[in-house]
């Protein structure tokens, strides 16, 4: 994804509406789908959407222009979507039916999702949503959203040493829940 003008985030941080339009123009279809495939439900994503758009609006004054914008972007969405899980994982659970429901709905809605429509999207999707919270961000923000470890290490909050430990250990998790899957043992 190519920056954002600064300029742009300038004017947006003395109140240019039509600035802020632009951030949110530029940045809405990643904030989605970080937040899509996080939480493999697309309303509540949505919902992230908004939220991660108005802490934005509101903080724009605090944002240090020294920082990367979507690094600061996506630690917004991320942490939405820690405390989102936090609230609502021990009420929900994310079965294959209803994440089958949702993909077929997406490919529906939305030309990105139509990329998905063979089988090991939906079991990827369908493992992402069985790992555990703090290894599920890295590898998506990795591999699905092209991040480097540093980057992702500034939106966990994390160093670079434990972002590449988490990194590690997500595939090595990923791994065995695909063998599991598949009806392989783990190796």
């Amino acid at each position: 994804m190519e920056p954002l003008p600064k300029k742009i985030i300038e004017k947006a941080q003395q109140g240019d509406e039509e600035a802020f339009a632009q951030i949110v123009e530029h940045y809405k279809e990643k904030v989605f789908l970080i937040a899509y495939h996080m939480l493999h439900n697309r309303e509540e994503a949505r919902d992230i959407s908004q939220e991660a758009f108005l802490r934005v609006f509101r903080s724009l004054n605090r944002f240090d222009a020294k920082q990367n914008f979507y690094t600061w972007i996506y630690q917004i969405v991320v942490n939405l979507c820690i405390d989102h899980y936090r609230k609502y994982s021990k009420k929900k659970s994310y079965s294959l039916d209803s994440l089958l429901e949702v993909e077929e709905e997406s490919h529906q809605e939305n030309p990105f999702f139509g990329l998905e429509k063979d089988e090991t999207a939906k079991k990827v999707h369908h493992i992402l949503g069985k790992m555990p919270p703090k290894y599920r961000i890295v590898l998506v923000l990795k591999d699905l959203e092209g991040l480097s470890s540093k980057e992702i290490g500034k939106i966990i909050s994390a160093s670079h040493a434990t972002t590449r430990w988490r990194l590690h250990q997500a595939r090595k998790i990923f791994r065995e829940l695909w063998e599991e899957e598949e009806g392989e043992e783990p190796k």
